[in-house]
């Protein structure tokens, strides 16, 4: 997997090519980033040079078409309240839309949820339904939207690879991919460690026709298997552990989509840079 992009979710604070500035220092050759604050609806200012500055340092870090944003987290596309998924909706049309002028290679989701005691089967439709209206008004200039597997808390949609692959499928192809969470799965009930491993991506070949998602999320996790718990870690840190990373990152067709980890990143970008050049020396 010596040909893999490693990288890490990185601060965008002072503007978003503030973080493709400090990935070098951060030795990631993939990025991901927050257009907005993650637990706010309204975006910040956009400077008019805004892309171009974003696109210099992007050229300057060797992260083109290694770049990804992730949309915030109050997003619900599969809200049972009309207006909760109607915002949903326009925000997410903006970041389709500014991560497209950006040049991002996408903007990942967390599909939503039905909440407690609610039907994920009609909440799953909600969300479809509200993914086809956003790709048609984000227009063909937006960025692809890749839709994150859930670990399955509180009636969230988009567990399985299949259940992601249903919520896109009245989408262009060409407009969605794919991001696994290696702790969500983990929490969903893949036994990563064992037999869950080769099943995941067999289900992943069958939904989606690709031998592995578009995007890593490379995290660790402190949950037991199958807890449906949110939780990261350090890759090595938790329960998947170092043998696990090590037979993850050997396996050559894990190597075709980039990594990203999603940790406190220290002070400078230190936790960082010391998580990454772990799995580096983990690479066969």
């Amino acid at each position: 997997m010596s040909g893999s992009r490693l990288g890490a979710h990185l601060s965008a604070a002072g503007g978003v090519w503030r973080a493709a500035e400090a990935a070098p220092a951060a030795t990631c050759d993939a990025l991901q980033l927050f257009l907005r604050a993650p637990g706010r609806w309204a975006a910040g200012p956009s400077p008019a040079d805004e892309v171009e500055r974003f696109t210099r340092a992007v050229a300057a870090a060797g992260l083109d078409r290694h770049c990804f944003a992730h949309a915030p987290y109050l997003l619900n596309l599969a809200a049972e309240d009309s207006s909760l998924r109607e915002r949903s909706c326009r925000v997410l049309v903006e970041e389709l839309q500014r991560a497209g002028r950006l040049g991002l290679a996408g903007v990942v989701l967390h599909p939503g949820s039905a909440g407690v005691g609610g039907d994920r089967g009609v909440a799953a439709g909600r969300c479809r339904d509200a993914l086809g209206v956003v790709v048609e008004q984000a227009g063909s200039g937006a960025a692809r939207v890749l839709v994150e597997g859930a670990a399955g808390a509180g009636g969230q949609v988009g567990v399985t690879p299949a259940e992601l692959a249903a919520l896109v499928a009245g989408c262009p192809r060409e407009r969605v991919g794919l991001c696994l969470d290696l702790a969500h799965l983990w929490a969903a009930g893949y036994d990563l460690r064992g037999d869950g491993w080769e099943r995941l991506l067999e289900e992943v070949g069958e939904a989606w026709g690709q031998p592995v998602p578009d995007l890593w999320h490379g995290n660790d996790t402190p949950s037991d298997l199958g807890s449906r718990r949110d939780r990261h870690t350090t890759p090595g840190a938790g329960q998947l552990g170092e043998e696990f990373f090590r037979r993850f990152l050997a396996d050559e067709r894990v190597a075709a989509a980039p990594l990203v980890l999603e940790i406190p990143p220290g002070d400078d970008n230190q936790r960082v840079r010391e998580a990454l050049a772990r799995l580096r020396c983990w690479l066969p």
